[in-house]
């Protein structure tokens, strides 16, 4: 599964960091420099997990999923 998330660019540190410490079952590139859109890549075997991921990180972190991709 990949998401397309956009937020705020003072935001996108912070939240690949937190992201990129669940290296176990996804991971984080910036599409664009130029843009704020991050992908998220997550592993078949962790979609529950990284949904509950996104729920608590939109607690702290105002941002939006522009798309959603099963890759199944």
């Amino acid at each position: 599964m990949t998401y397309h998330v956009t937020m705020d660019k003072k935001d996108i540190m912070f939240f690949c960091a937190i992201v990129e410490a669940t290296e176990r079952y996804c991971f984080v590139r910036t599409i664009d420099s130029k843009t704020p859109v991050i992908e998220i890549n997550v592993a078949p075997d962790y979609k529950k997990e990284a949904k509950e991921l996104l729920d608590l990180i939109s607690r702290t972190i105002n941002f939006k999923i522009l798309d959603v991709i099963e890759n199944d």
